[in-house]
């Protein structure tokens, strides 16, 4: 019965969830495209003969996360066929930048027995393998009533999100009931999940963001970089603020303004978390007083220019890397805060707000080796970096512990390879 109201409820909302996609399309006109995907329809088929395999990875972060698995997969079943769904256009183009000729994407369609019906009709998936935290009610129960397995990998479930499940646990418990195998990042996630049925396989993976590749090859054309920008043959203390969220870059810039009257040769990194918000940073700085260049227009890192602005997809890793240290977004803001592992698997001492709920034990984890500094306002963000460039053994002290936690939490690709072979035994 849950899921039946649940499940009118949805088709008579339904009509809000493209007028979103609408409005959404005027920042990021890919949000107008491929609307027949959203209603399980497509123009792609699977290949005749070959078992399928289906990965959910619902944006940027999980995409990022689900790569290793992917090419660990393709590996050891190399004759089976590859379907990755995602449910945004920034997900859908990393994607397609970093696997795409391996695969095939589809959006994931509405929640909706209708659409979700349709798109296993045209697919057929021998398993769905879904990233972190994507609970489907009518997507979870389609997939029982067909026999094709499911399983929650990497699976993480905040306090925050929990309570907001509990009021509707009469639909999320049968739904987490009915998933095959979930693998979860940490005891707190086990437990949180439990606490919302008891009738679930459940176990532990670690977190797989921890074994993403570590591009140690980009050292020498860092340097190169580094040296380029340099003036007066020095290199310049560079800051990178990234996944920034709505509020952030003016409290980030305020930083850098403060940061720039003890060291004047000081370059911002600042990269927006949302394609979509591009056009409001943009805006930001233009009013700000600063110069800066912007990287989607390959403009020069001149001495004069105070702030490279990262509009562009994909590039985070490496903009990380040309940094000294990094602050990390949507934590000043009460969003949960955003991956710390990227900056942390390339020894960046690391700034964040307080909101951390998303990531708390790793966050505990590079706080209790001092690679983690957390603030509340401008002017601590940029104490904190003056504090390394002026100390440099501090910096790099913090730099080794924030690379130690990465390399010690690696792992969980071989946990979640091994606890998938029952399920993928009869799959080429």
């Amino acid at each position: 019965m849950p899921r039946f109201t649940y499940t009118v409820l949805f088709y008579i909302l339904s009509p809000i969830y493209f007028f979103r996609l609408f409005i959404r399309g005027f920042s990021n006109s890919s949000y107008l495209l491929r609307w027949n995907e959203r209603l399980g329809l497509s123009h792609l088929s699977p290949t005749q003969g070959k078992d399928l395999i289906w990965i959910h990875a619902v944006s940027v972060g999980e995409v990022n996360a689900s790569i290793p698995l992917l090419r660990k997969l393709m590996e050891s079943h190399p004759l089976a066929e590859f379907l990755v769904t995602t449910s945004t256009p920034t997900g859908s183009d990393v994607l397609l930048e970093r696997i795409g000729s391996r695969i095939k994407h589809q959006y994931l369609p509405l929640d909706l027995p209708s659409c979700i019906g349709r798109f296993l009709n045209n697919w057929n998936p021998k398993i769905l393998i879904i990233l972190e935290t994507e609970i489907w009610p009518n997507l979870i129960n389609c997939c029982k009533e067909r026999g094709i397995s499911t399983v929650l990998v990497n699976a993480r479930l905040s306090k925050k999100s929990r309570d907001k499940y509990l009021p509707f646990v009469s639909l999320i418990s049968p739904t987490i009931s009915s998933i095959d195998l979930i693998l979860a990042q940490f005891e707190s996630d086990k437990q949180r999940f439990i606490s919302l049925s008891d009738d679930i396989n459940i176990a532990l993976c670690g977190n797989l963001k921890f074994d993403q590749n570590i591009a140690e090859e980009m050292n020498s054309i860092v340097e190169s970089i580094r040296s380029e920008w340099s003036i007066e043959g020095k290199q310049r203390p560079t800051l990178i603020a990234a996944s920034t969220h709505d509020t952030e870059e003016t409290a980030i810039i305020a930083a850098f303004k403060i940061i720039l009257s003890s060291f004047p040769t000081a370059l911002l990194i600042l990269v927006p978390r949302h394609l979509e918000r591009f056009k409001k940073v943009h805006s930001i700085l233009r009013g700000s007083g600063l110069t800066f260049a912007q990287r989607s227009k390959k403009e020069d890192i001149t001495p004069k220019i105070n702030i490279l602005f990262g509009d562009t997809m994909g590039e985070l890793n490496f903009l990380y890397s040309i940094s000294d240290a990094a602050f990390v977004g949507g934590s000043l803001i009460d969003h949960g805060g955003q991956n710390l592992l990227e900056p942390a698997s390339l020894g960046l001492p690391l700034i964040s707000g307080p909101s951390l709920r998303n990531f708390q034990e790793i966050a505990n984890q590079l706080q209790s080796v001092k690679a983690l500094n957390i603030v509340n306002q401008s002017s601590e963000i940029a104490s904190i970096f003056i504090k390394y460039i002026e100390n440099e053994k501090e910096r790099v002290s913090a730099s080794r512990s924030a690379k130690e936690i990465f390399l010690k939490n690696r792992g969980a690709l071989q946990t979640i390879e091994e606890k998938l072979q029952p399920f993928l035994k009869n799959i080429s």
